[in-house]
């Protein structure tokens, strides 16, 4: 069938974007759409969009759409920053593969586990200070810079210099273009450093087993090193941030699922799941480029356009999820593509759960009576152009 014979039945686009606060991407559809639709980037490139969970899987996990060809200076682009080639998440297998081995035994369920008594200690720290509160620049923001700097080894001393520079960097907080780039500069400066004390003193942390990895066998070059560490704070710290905002936003706009969950503190598990699934932080994956002609839902993709999935409206889709449009921490069987799909599904996806939850259950602990303290009209939002999505600033009092 092509994809416009499938007008009729993909009505997901409706709830998919009713549903979310904030501002979302201008080429995300706002109208029921096919499987696959041409959209027109910023950049001026088209694009194909996949809306559907069961193609959006089947894109992100076929190696006939190459990730690497899409990071190609000439290659047709959402948006118009230029990843870096040497990232984790720009490489193909068998090159992304080598790469990913060597980070992943960071995030081995044990190795996940343990971070647990850590993460949820500072959460109680945090919240103990009281209402009125800034969700966002009080706790999310601290608790996911205490998580990271913890991985990466950084020394405590250093922690508010780091989260500082990465607020500046990613525009979490008000700033200039040029603040921000000047703060991106001064991070990957602090980076180098980092690394000068890691191999110096290993330790446990992630920045000395990737040092190791760099010095004693050659399996990191220097750039694939610099690179890693930049897309863990990114993955850590970033979407972290904007994720907890997003979830606990949800809640509190749906107070009746709040009170289930404190109710029934128990839950929280597969309530991170939906939330996930009904608020994503990151609403597109990244771009892919067709390796050979191919066809998607009838329509024809040549080889060297460029495919992305709607990974929000995939989360939204009927045909994968009963009732999209609900918000229902009960639900018990919730899939995905939050995290991705495939060779690239997120590196961090156990870490991201593990944080939202600690956070999930130590507010509804703490703060049962949570509430927002600001009309939801007046809230301040990362801009639509943004990879990663979330409120800047969140009142609440309890």
């Amino acid at each position: 069938m092509s994809a416009s014979g499938n007008r009729a039945v993909a009505r997901a686009g409706d709830p998919a974007t009713a549903a979310q606060r904030g501002p979302l991407p201008p080429y995300l559809p706002r109208r029921p759409v096919p499987d696959v639709v041409r959209i027109l980037a910023p950049t001026g490139d088209r694009l194909w969009l996949v809306t559907r969970f069961a193609l959006g899987r089947r894109v992100l996990a076929d190696p006939g759409f190459s990730r690497a060809a899409a990071v190609a200076p000439a290659a047709p682009a959402v948006h118009p920053l230029q990843p870096d080639p040497a990232s984790l998440t720009s490489l193909d297998p068998p090159a992304h593969s080598r790469l990913r081995a060597l980070v992943s035994r960071a995030f081995i369920p044990h190795a996940i586990a343990a971070l647990e008594d850590g993460i949820r200690a500072e959460a109680r720290g945090l919240l103990r200070r009281g209402s009125p509160f800034d969700l966002v620049r009080d706790y999310t923001m601290p608790l996911a810079a205490a998580t990271i700097c913890r991985m990466l080894g950084v020394p405590e001393a250093e922690r508010d210099r780091f989260a500082a520079l990465a607020d500046l960097g990613h525009a979490l907080v008000p700033c200039t273009p040029r603040e921000s780039a000047t703060a991106r500069a001064e991070l990957r400066a602090h980076f180098v450093a980092l690394l000068r004390m890691a191999r110096r003193d290993p330790g446990e942390h992630l920045l000395g087993a990737l040092v190791r990895a760099h010095d004693e066998d050659g399996s990191l070059s220097e750039a694939e090193l610099i690179a890693l560490v930049e897309l863990l704070l990114n993955a850590g710290y970033e979407t972290t941030i904007g994720q907890t905002g997003l979830a606990v936003l949800a809640l509190l706009e749906h107070p009746g699922q709040w009170r289930r969950l404190v109710a029934g503190p128990g839950l929280v598990p597969g309530a991170v799941e939906e939330l996930l699934r009904f608020a994503p932080v990151v609403p597109i994956s990244f771009t892919r480029l067709a390796r050979t002609d191919t066809e998607l839902a009838g329509e024809p993709v040549r080889a060297g356009e460029a495919v992305l999935v709607s990974l929000l409206h995939a989360n939204f889709d009927p045909r994968a999820h009963p009732r999209p449009g609900a918000l229902s921490v009960d639900r018990t069987t919730t899939r995905h593509v939050s995290f991705g799909h495939g060779p690239h599904i997120c590196l961090g996806a156990q870490l991201a759960r593990l944080q939202l939850r600690i956070a999930l259950e130590e507010l509804v602990a703490a703060c049962p009576r949570l509430a927002l303290a600001a009309d939801p009209a007046t809230l301040r939002w990362r801009p639509p152009e943004a990879i990663v999505r979330g409120p800047t600033a969140l009142p609440v009092s309890w």
